[in-house]
This record gives structure tokens, sequence and C-alpha cells, in this order.
């Protein structure tokens, strides 16, 4: 398979982004940079069973391999061995039709060497079942094992699992003296098994809430230092929750799109965009067969909302709106985008919606822009850049959190406005917007 890293888009779903997917988690022990290479050397470009079958075969021997050392009483190369095979299975999902019955093997595999694993740890990864409206909603928590510790909450993006969270933020906590918890919400892969019935929703202040309300009986807990970071799809979701909990003290917004049907409405012609939903959806077919990238989201979106349709799906992201919730911020906020996504939102529809609700923010907002600079952490969330997105958050973290007397010391790498400016200056009339934007150097 043919990897490419120089391509300067929002390149979610290609195979290079998801081989970086599971590159990402070598730095926590969750892959190993030559297994990973391998793999994408025995794969076939372009097919999609080929993708399935090396990284789960991959996963396979390692499962394997790891359940031997362990049972010899090699604790620590077993569950290494078992963590990657974690990865690997999960890694090999992305590529499998959302309604194919191997994404629920693959998952479940996935999400069983995780928990065997994270057990082998010191202190160990706790899994745990939220109380959710009478329901459960599956989580992952990691103590600071001291009392009245900050706590950061993970919450997912549109396509990804509470294991794959766990490792970009997760492993980090205990050695920087926070706790962390990762959960998934309504719709969301593991919480979809758990609930197959309840689907995503835009107030994700509940189940953000149901989050907090179990944290707060812990004891590792301090009530005044519950942060909350939303990755992709949650950059939204978290904004609302952020908004309406003020239990939340600090939020991260990573990769914001601020009206998600905007997003996936506005960029069809405007003749596609007034037909009749059988027109729409026979185009919007056409569309997903020539691109494994479109098919690969759309499908796992038809799982989330729990619909059978392209135009059904569109239509029901169009509750995922933060626009009014701009103004109701409070708690200190950080705002991380990449330059693949600034680029992408001033050539799409919605460059003014992004700019205009950074212009109302009120609250203390910071903003870390990545740029092509950084190589391939200027694409989506930073994939690929694990440690880079850890110093950036916990730094910010710390800086707002648990220093506050440091806020008139700059950190040694600095983001500024400049490249928001380059890019949403290039719009008309964006201009002056972007000169009123008021956010914080970091």
């Amino acid at each position: 398979m043919k990897l490419n890293f120089d391509r300067k888009n929002m390149d979610i779903g290609t195979p290079t982004f998801l081989f970086m997917r599971a590159a990402m988690a070598t730095p926590s022990g969750g892959a190993e940079l030559s297994e990973c290479l391998a793999a994408a050397e025995r794969i076939k470009d372009g097919d999609d069973a080929s993708w399935v079958m090396e990284w789960k075969s991959l996963a396979e021997r390692l499962e394997e391999k790891g359940e031997a050392w362990l049972a010899e009483g090699q604790t620590v190369s077993g569950r290494n061995a078992v963590m990657r095979a974690s990865t690997y299975f999960r890694n090999a999902l992305w590529r499998c039709s959302a309604f194919d019955p191997a994404v629920d093997e693959l998952l479940t595999r996935s999400r069983e060497c995780f928990q065997k694993a994270g057990a082998l740890y010191d202190p160990p990864i706790e899994a745990v079942q939220v109380p959710y409206q009478g329901r459960f909603l599956p989580a992952y928590f990691i103590s600071a094992g001291k009392p009245g510790a900050p706590t950061l909450i993970g919450a997912n993006g549109g396509d990804s699992t509470n294991e794959e969270m766990f490792h970009i933020f997760g492993f980090a906590a205990r050695e920087r003296g926070w706790n962390c918890l990762v959960f998934e919400g309504p719709g969301q892969y593991t919480a979809r098994q758990m609930n197959p019935d309840l689907h995503l929703r835009p107030d994700w202040e509940v189940p953000t809430g149901a989050m907090i309300d179990w944290l707060l009986a812990r004891p590792e807990v301090d009530p005044k230092r519950i942060a909350l970071f939303g990755w992709s799809l949650s950059a939204n979701l978290a904004i609302r929750a952020a908004a309406m909990d003020k239990r939340i003290a600090a939020v991260i917004s990573n990769g914001l799109i601020v009206d998600v049907f905007e997003a996936w409405f506005g960029i069809w012609p405007k003749w596609l965009q007034r037909a009749k939903p059988r027109t729409f959806d026979r185009y919007f077919h056409l569309f997903e067969k020539s691109s494994a990238q479109v098919r690969a989201l759309t499908g796992i979106f038809y799982k989330l909302h729990g619909v059978d349709s392209p135009s059904a799906m569109i239509r029901a992201w169009k509750p995922f709106n933060v626009t009014d919730m701009a103004d109701k911020l409070t708690c200190p906020t950080l705002f991380m985008l990449s330059e693949a996504e600034l680029a992408e939102q001033t050539a799409g529809p919605f460059v003014f919606t992004v700019a205009r609700f950074l212009e109302k923010v009120k609250a203390p907002a910071w903003l870390a822009a990545i740029g092509y600079e950084d190589g391939y952490a200027a694409s989506h969330c930073q994939i690929g850049a694990q440690t880079k997105l850890q110093d950036l958050v916990y730094d910010w973290l710390d800086m707002v959190l648990v220093h506050p007397e440091r806020k008139s010391v700059k950190p040694a790498r600095l983001h500024d406005l400049a490249m928001l400016k380059k890019h949403f200056g290039k719009a008309p009339g964006m201009g002056e917007i972007a000169d009123r934007i008021r956010i914080s150097e970091f």
C-alpha cells in the first residue's frame, strides 16, 4: 500500500490517515512502527478486504503471542503485545462497511484486548459503566493516585472509540498529575453495542453531565477542576456541553465545525441541494461508490443517527449547531485547529460561520494553530502527533486550572492568530472579522 504524507488537505478516511491512527499509539505502547509499516507493505492499494485481513492477522498473531507470554508469567511483554493487538483490531474495522457483521467482532476483540492489558498497568485502567438515564455508557478511568486532583474528560469523535481516545490523552494524564475519563455517548461504537436503540444527540451536556455525576463520587476528583476535551465531531458537542454545564471548568475544542449540517449539506451544488430526497440519495450513492473515504464516514454516520439514507443522515445533523453557544461560554476555552482544517474551511461555504463564532466568544479563549511546517500534524486533529497534542493540551490545562498565576508566562511554543488570518483573510469580507477576533496567544 502506498502512503502519501504530502496531502495538504483534510484526508479523513484515506489509507494514510488511517495508518497514522494506528501508528499514533506508538508512544503509549499501543503500536509498534515497524509492525504498522509491515502491515502497510502487505496491503493491496484500494483493496478494503486486504486492509481488514492484514490488520486483523497482525492483531491475532500478537494476541496469541501475548497470551502465551502471560501464561508464562511474562506480564509486561504479554501486556504490551495484547495492547498492540487491541489497536490493530481497531484499525482493521476502519475499512469495513458499517453494516458488516465483522465490525462488531473487531470492535469487541479490540475492547477485550485493551481491557485485559489495561488491568495489568500500575495503576490499572479501570473499565467502568456509567449510569445514564436508566442505562449505562462505557468509559475508562485512570486515577492520578491522590485526592483532589484535576480531571480531564475525553469525548469521542464521530468514528473513534474509547480505546483510541485513551491512547491520545489517557496514558499521559497520570504522569502529569491528572485523572482522566474517556467515554462514548449514545450512538457511538461500544455505547451502540450496549444500547442499540440510542442514537447521537446534540445536547451533549446530558451524557457529559452523567460522567461528571459519576466523577464527583470519586475522592481523587476536585469538583472545581474538571475539564472537557472535544475531539473531531465532539469539538462541536463539547462546546455546547461546556456552555450548558457550568461544572466544566475548562474546555478544549479540537477541529471545531460550528454547524455540522452546513458542513455536510453546503458542499453540494445548489441544484442538488434543491433536489428531492430520492434524487439526492441517488447522486450521493454514486459519490460513495467512487470514494472509499466517503463510504467509511457515511456508513458510520448512518449508524450514529439510526437512519438508512444519505438525505436522512444529512437532515439528522441539523440540530448539531452551536452558533448560539458562543456568548454562553464562560470557562477558559482552547480552540485547536490544524492548517488543513483551516484551508478546507476557507474553501468551503462555512468559513463565515467559524470566524463569526470565534468573534462572538467572550470567554477567555486561546488558539493553538498547527501549521504545515509541523508536517502531518497539520492534518485533522493532529493525527500522528500524539506527543505534540498532549504537550499543548496538558500545558494549557495546567496554565488555566493548576497554576493560573503563570498565565503571564508564555510557554516555549507560541501560537497566534497569524495562521487564522492567513486563511480567513482570503475570503471576501473576512479580513475585518479576523481583525475583530480576540484570542490570546498561547
